[in-house]
């Protein structure tokens, strides 16, 4: 009999203390996520070969991301341009390991562990 896990729609949030601000921001979306990339990408005309090519901003996907996934302050692109770099750097770095880090593994149950050990 084949085993079903439940999806849950349980978003990530956490809060990063900077310089004493706290700053609450929460995953986005895979539907948020691919409009920021959309939104970050161009087209543009490849001089060589005369075929016009999609390239993605990837500091602007990443400006957009934190954009987005503020909750608290809520931050716009005036706030955000006007905070010290190093204090971007820090949501930057969280919104990415939010992202793009490996998913938290809470428990597994003996047919996993012995699945992921394989025949060893």
């Amino acid at each position: 009999m084949p085993r079903t896990t439940t999806l849950t729609p349980e978003f990530l949030e956490e809060s990063v203390t900077i310089r004493g601000a706290t700053y609450r921001l929460r995953e986005l979306s895979i539907g948020d996520y691919d409009e920021l990339v959309r939104k970050a990408t161009r087209s543009e005309m490849n001089p060589l070969s005369g075929q016009s090519e999609e390239t993605t901003d990837n500091a602007l996907l990443l400006k957009l991301m934190v954009m987005k996934c503020s909750v608290e302050p809520k931050l716009t692109p005036e706030s955000l341009s006007g905070l010290p770099m190093r204090v971007v750097l820090k949501l930057n770095q969280t919104v990415n390991r939010m992202h793009y880090g490996d998913e938290p593994v809470d428990a597994t149950t003996k047919d996993d562990e012995e699945g992921a050990s394989g025949n060893a």
